[in-house]
């Protein structure tokens, strides 16, 4: 049993549930007991709970039940260990109404559900077949991609898109965050976690991602442990964090977010098989009013406050706070500048001063921007097109001749409507000797000699 006299103490001192848990060595489900038992005895001072005898204490916070075998049912502890070693095992109330088939003596009762878990923790604990993990508020953020996958219908076709979940979860309070994806890929990945930060508008000091090939790389095959990616590893630079990934099958090093994605199946994926869903946005926001429901519900640990308050009230100050720009993804490209002046990225071409015609260029992209960068200078920065085959181009990059040109490398220039004429500049007037043109287009013409008409003879 936990100190509770100690605890009691402590909360009147309005010490924070962190620092009891640090001094004492408790569980949070201990302190949260300790204060239901100050607000309903009314206890103001510490000289109150000094007075408390021992039968006092075993009577506030004991069951009454001073020995295991007796007056109840015996548990056969080690079939019920054995039973929950593997990774398909039954949660405990299964195993507990199980034991509850168990035939006893007569007038001899079997234990209740909370001392069914209590004496089996007590087991796992003297046997040590466990280490449990303190969480600190703020510290740690886990993050996982849910098994089991939604799916978006297209209306017209009915074709289906699967949909994986990402899901994060913060240990301590027990927030929860999901959005829906189209691939498990890294961008995907990074755009999950961004959003998560955004979240909680803020980011904690550690995040623990799962082994997956899109957080890190295996050092070694003779080495469990992993390595960050150098991408992945930028990301959480920026933030200011860092990720210590899991050991390859150990979900114990991330039990909370694996917790966090079987109420997330459960809660939200499974909530939702039902509904139909045309777009990704359309399902991102119904995934949303799910998880908000999730940290909203109450009770929460035994107590009448939920996910969010745990997090408001204790652990959203501890968070490191959120960057003053959002972090954009960067990719680098290479690309050869064409006689027209321009290079050609995902099927849209930028137009590139004409002078690096022939030559080879990189391109940075950062979010909707792109930088075409030569001999370690930006010559040229575009945003970045939206329609396929399209064009972006920048007159004033091209040939003096062409600078004039509007319209250019668009489908207005290149229409049928547009005459020959409309693209060429206008003809100056054309100047001629006075003394030429008087010849060629004189004031008036010769009088011809008129001939007279011969008479004609009549045959007749």
């Amino acid at each position: 049993m936990a100190d509770y006299r100690h605890i009691m103490t402590l909360l009147l001192q309005e010490r924070s549930y962190r620092q009891i848990a640090s001094v004492v060595g408790c569980s949070q489900r201990a302190i949260a007991r300790a204060r239901r038992v100050v607000d309903e005895q009314h206890f103001t001072t510490a000289s109150q709970v000094d007075a408390l005898t021992g039968e006092d204490i075993e009577r506030l916070f004991g069951d009454g039940r001073k020995s295991i075998t007796g007056q109840f049912v015996a548990i056969d502890i080690d079939k019920v260990v054995a039973a929950r070693l593997g990774r398909k095992k039954p949660p405990l109330k299964v195993l507990w109404a199980k034991y509850l088939q168990v035939d006893g003596p007569d007038g001899v009762r079997h234990y209740g559900y909370d001392r069914f878990c209590e004496l089996i923790a007590e087991h796992v604990r003297l046997k040590d077949l466990t280490a449990p993990i303190q969480h600190v508020p703020g510290h740690t953020m886990q993050v996982d991609w849910a098994g089991t996958r939604m799916q978006i219908i297209d209306p017209v076709t009915r074709a289906t898109t699967a949909v994986s979940v990402f899901v994060a979860s913060l240990p301590y309070s027990g927030l929860i965050y999901a959005r829906g994806y189209l691939d498990e890929k890294l961008p995907a990945w990074l755009d999950g976690h961004r959003r998560a930060f955004e979240f909680i508008d803020g980011v904690p000091l550690l995040v623990v991602p799962d082994n997956a090939s899109t957080a890190s790389n295996q050092i070694s095959k003779t080495d469990r442990a992993r390595d960050v990616n150098v991408s992945y590893g930028q990301f959480l630079e920026y933030y200011r964090t860092a990720a210590v990934p899991t050991r390859s099958a150990a979900p114990r090093d991330k039990g909370n977010v694996e917790a966090g994605v079987k109420v997330v199946t459960n809660w939200v994926i499974h909530y939702l098989a039902d509904r139909v869903f045309a777009s990704l946005d359309d399902l991102n926001e119904a995934i949303a009013e799910r998880v908000e429901w999730i940290n909203q519900r109450t009770p929460f640990r035994g107590e009448d406050r939920s996910r969010d308050e745990w997090f408001h009230e204790i652990e959203k100050a501890e968070l490191i706070d959120l960057p003053e720009h959002r972090w954009e993804p960067v990719q680098w490209r290479k690309a050869k500048v064409h006689r027209d002046w321009h290079i050609q990225i995902d099927t849209i071409k930028y137009s590139i001063p004409y002078k690096y015609a022939g030559l080879s260029v990189e391109v940075r992209i950062i979010g909707d921007q792109l930088d075409v960068i030569a001999d370690a200078e930006v010559i040229a920065t575009h945003l970045r097109g939206s329609h396929r085959n399209g064009y972006v181009t920048d007159p004033e990059q091209g040939p003096k001749y062409l600078q004039g040109t509007t319209g250019l490398w668009t489908r207005a220039y290149n229409s049928p409507a547009r005459t020959c004429a409309d693209t060429l500049p206008p003809t100056p007037p054309r100047t001629e000797h006075p003394a030429r043109a008087r010849e060629r287009f004189p004031v008036s013409p010769p009088a011809l000699p008129v001939q007279p008409t011969p008479a004609t003879e009549s045959i007749c």
